[in-house]
């Protein structure tokens, strides 16, 4: 379980550094949030293939995994000017699409638990 809230908690440490403009600190955790998010996508993906969920977990996860990786390169030390207007709001768009991911898995309904009978053995 907490595979699935590392994401976006780097994803919200970093949106905090943003606005205290510790812009460094931002991409660390943003550079650090990918791998943990691309965990996140994997495993949404495999409950998908296993009919855990539906496809939109997987696909929301792996947005906010493109905009985690959008936001990182916007930001790197190659970009002269400070951070990007777009970076930050790749930030804040990648916690939208976590939370509704989140709000998804809170809210879809358990499945039925089948149980199988044991066919009764006869006596010799």
């Amino acid at each position: 379980m907490a595979r699935r809230a590392l994401p976006p908690l780097l994803a919200l440490i970093a949106l905090v550094a943003d606005l205290s403009n510790s812009h460094r600190v931002a991409l660390v955790f943003l550079l650090a949030a990918i791998p943990a998010g691309f965990a996140l996508t994997l495993e949404c993906y495999g409950d998908a293939l296993e009919a855990r969920c539906g496809g939109l977990r997987p696909l929301s996860a792996a947005g906010g995994l493109a905009l985690l990786v959008l936001s990182a390169a916007l930001r790197s030390p190659a970009v002269v000017g400070g951070v990007p207007h777009l970076a930050v709001s790749a930030v804040v768009l990648a916690l939208l699409l976590y939370a509704a991911a989140l709000v998804g898995a809170l809210l879809a309904p358990k499945p039925a638990r089948t149980v199988i009978e044991q066919p009764e053995r006869l006596a010799a």
